[in-house]
């Protein structure tokens, strides 16, 4: 959307949603994310321990700055004015809350928010969290996600539209 910065080499995949003014550098994300509106994923990270936090004095600054791997997995939600620091993994299915700060790695399903960023609980159970990870939905494309979405909901384990 408009306002949003990709910078770097990013892998963004089919079906994710980028909100309006965004920053996403040098990261990996997965398919069927929901990104809402102002959140930063990845971005540069001054060092510390040296002299000057300034990036003048490095000799990559860009590669510098973006050291340490950022990654979203498939399915992930990340609410309004999120910020992922680098070196970070979110697991597929996860969701972060509005105004979240996530420095840590956050499990498959989990749902964390605040600042920084703490677990409030798993999605769902370990039993429903394998049977959608088995069904690998989102390694497929929109008509076929959805028929295996359907179906595992037709199981009646899980919430719907009707409920």
């Amino acid at each position: 959307m408009r306002g949003t910065l990709v910078s770097g080499e990013n892998v963004i995949g089919e079906h994710t949603y980028v909100g309006f003014n965004c920053v996403i550098t040098a990261s990996s994300i997965g398919r069927y994310c929901s990104i809402a509106n102002n959140v930063s994923v990845g971005v540069g990270e001054h060092k510390i321990h040296r002299v000057s936090t300034s990036s003048l004095f490095y000799a990559r600054p860009f590669q510098t700055l973006t050291d340490g791997k950022c990654t979203i997995g498939n399915d992930v939600w990340l609410g309004s004015n999120v910020v992922v620091r680098r070196g970070v993994t979110i697991g597929d299915g996860a969701i972060v809350g509005a105004n979240s700060f996530v420095n840590k790695d956050v499990k498959p399903f989990e749902i964390v928010g605040g600042i920084p960023a703490r677990t409030i609980k798993m999605r769902f159970t370990d039993d429903k969290i394998r049977m959608i990870q088995e069904s690998k939905w989102w390694e497929k494309n929109l008509e076929e996600a959805k028929v295996i979405i359907a179906h595992l909901e037709k199981q009646g384990l899980f919430e719907t539209d009707a409920q």
